[in-house]
């Protein structure tokens, strides 16, 4: 699914916001930062390893508990402490959240427009949606479709859980006035209740809207889908806020509780590995479940009466929730670069080690750097110690200072030729979905190209395909006049059998089937079944010509190819058309996102495909 995903500084350093239930003298919660590790991993091993750990974006419904949880018992405790200030509320969010964000948004791309300048050529729309907040609502809008999702790769992409985190942010003062108010006139038991209410009530939001086949990026992005999890949360810290433990737990609750804890270990650990996001179950219920799951281990890790906030927080543990958020904010550029540049393919587990060393270096080095805002106020208590730190970190910080200068520029010389290269290519599936509307019902007239009548007719070819193969469908219904022709954007391979079936009822299913699909998703690992399904449906009498996949900003694109090849071995009636092979060489075949083919492509992608058939005829 979706790259993604991980922390705010809220919850990833500051300690004021990190409470002790021990006494109610403390103000600090014992074993967070164990929970924000746990958080953390799964995110990053997602990013990393996004066909292993295929569950690690559940990391993000834990982080979205944690901020619920801390902002209201920092906020209650402040009021009950009469010290709650909005305008002090608003400069420390800015203060922990901006200064990181911005070093790392400059430096990355001051190191694109260096290293991979195609990658931020048009970043300047996207830069502004992270800063001010509506990243996540940026990307639904330029992921409404396949073919936007694939063409805004970006070493930004995990940036929209950042944007529900200052939205809610945001409205936060809103949501504690109406706590309070309730509080005065009923109880602060009636609050906490309505936070409970409000988070249950949201809950049903993102079932209520799911359908099959319907586009994800809308549930998992939404900022009404997903903050339920941070109200849940909120009724917690406010339950937190006001808790007095009894001073005792009976040792059969306290062995009963530590099973349970054990157990949502156990089955986090589980839905990490196992629970991929293409599953219709996250959407209907499995998210949801996970994040009680994750209420129930914050509100026993909270518990002073039991060991596990103590075991939580050892020294490995505070240290990753110290940097949780500078991790939270490198780990996708530096991934995502890696990839870009086919780094991690030279030397796979020493570059993935060196991936992790380079987020940890910078995740600390930014987090000093940072840091400098809070020296003036300190310098007057410390003064010859904060100058000499202060002089040191910028000192280390000195070859980043031209790179940063170079990502200004960037984002300020950044192009608005995407928006162009979109409306065009978008332009073209809508004429060619018309005309293929059209085979059901009339003849279709063809297009006269030169070269055509230089290859031989090919008859009753079946093509199924993505938004790929949609984008060539005139150039193809050149070269093979009848062939039917059925490829829409957005389609993964597991709907191929679904298509196939529907063809071979119309009829139109010939004995050649042509398949373009892959460049939505990984193949091994995770539509294995679906990809033998199909081919096991269309059966060993038919020729099938499955064309491989080019779409370089993912993970999949070589993973998928190489599966492709062990399918062609196993299948003998199956041939590989080498897209991949040839646009590499041919790079003006492409469109402004890399991806799909431009007018000349289109022609070369239905040759190849023409070529392919008819060499084995």
């Amino acid at each position: 699914m979706k790259n993604e995903y991980a922390a705010v500084k809220d919850i990833a350093s500051d300690t004021e916001n990190s409470c002790s239930c021990k006494d109610g003298k403390e103000n600090r919660i014992s074993g967070l930062d164990g929970l924000r590790t746990l958080a953390i991993t799964g995110v990053t091993l997602f990013h990393m390893f996004p066909q292993t750990i295929r569950g690690g974006w559940l990391g993000v419904s834990l982080f979205f508990v944690l901020t619920g949880c801390l902002l209201a018992y920092t906020s209650e405790k402040s009021r009950i402490s009469h010290s709650f200030s909005l305008r002090s509320y608003i400069w420390k969010r800015i203060k922990r959240i901006y200064p990181s964000l911005l070093i790392m948004i400059l430096l990355t791309v001051g190191i694109y427009s260096v290293l991979a300048p195609d990658v931020i050529k048009a970043i300047r729309m996207e830069v502004v949606s992270v800063v001010l907040g509506y990243n996540n609502w940026w990307q639904i809008s330029e992921n409404a479709d396949y073919f936007t999702r694939m063409a805004n790769q970006s070493p930004f992409t995990h940036l929209w859980f950042l944007g529900i985190e200052l939205q809610y942010y945001l409205l936060w003062p809103l949501l504690f006035g109406l706590y309070i108010a309730v509080s005065r006139v009923l109880s602060p038991r009636a609050g906490t209740f309505l936070f409970l209410a409000g988070g249950v009530a949201a809950m049903g939001i993102m079932p209520f809207d799911f359908g099959e086949g319907m586009n994800m990026t809308r549930l998992y992005y939404g900022t009404d889908t997903r903050i339920y999890a941070l109200l849940l949360g909120g009724a917690l810290g406010f339950y937190l806020a006001r808790r007095i433990p009894s001073q005792e737990m009976g040792t059969f609750r306290k062995s009963g509780v530590s099973l349970l804890y054990l157990f949502a270990l156990l089955f986090t650990g589980a839905g990490y590995v196992l629970l991929d996001g293409q599953f219709p179950q996250v959407y209907q219920w499995a998210m949801g479940a996970y994040t009680l799951v994750f209420l129930l281990l914050l509100l026993w890790t909270a518990d002073s009466r039991l060991p596990f906030g103590q075991l939580m927080d050892n020294p490995l543990f505070r240290w990753i929730g110290k940097y949780s958020y500078g991790i939270f904010l490198w780990q996708y550029p530096v991934i995502f670069l890696f990839r870009y540049m086919k780094w991690e393919g030279t030397m796979p587990y020493a570059m993935e080690a060196l991936e992790l060393l380079l987020i940890l270096l910078l995740s600390v080095w930014t987090e000093l750097l940072s840091g400098l805002l809070s020296v003036p106020s300190r310098l007057f208590l410390h003064p010859r110690k904060m100058a000499i730190q202060a002089a040191a970190i910028l000192l280390i910080s000195l070859p980043a200072f031209p790179f940063m200068a170079y990502g200004c520029r960037g984002i300020w010389n950044s192009a608005d030729s995407r928006a162009a290269d979109m409306a065009e290519m978008k332009e073209q599936f809508a004429e060619n979905e018309k005309m293929l509307e059209a085979q059901q019902t009339e003849a279709i007239p063809i297009p006269e190209e030169k070269g055509a009548e230089s290859r031989p007719a090919l008859d009753h070819v079946a093509c199924i395909g993505d938004s790929v193969m949609l984008g060539s469908a005139m150039a193809l219904r050149d070269v093979l006049p009848d062939c039917y022709i059925d490829a829409k954007v957005s389609r993964y391979v597991g709907a191929g059998l679904d298509v196939a079936r529907q063809m071979n009822q119309m009829g139109v299913l010939g004995n050649t089937v042509v398949v373009s699909l892959g460049t939505n998703g990984p193949l091994d690992g995770q539509y294995e079944e679906e990809t033998r399904g199909l081919l096991d449906y269309l059966g060993p009498d038919r020729h099938i010509f499955w064309v491989t996949v080019h779409c370089p900003a993912t993970s999949w694109q070589d993973s998928n190819n190489a599966y492709l090849r062990q399918i062609a071995r196993a299948y003998p009636n199956v041939t590989l058309v080498d897209w991949q092979g040839e646009v590499t060489k041919h790079p003006e075949w492409l469109g402004g996102d890399n991806i799909h083919p431009n007018n000349e492509g289109t022609a070369a992608y239905a040759a190849l495909i023409h070529d392919a058939i008819a060499s084995k005829m």
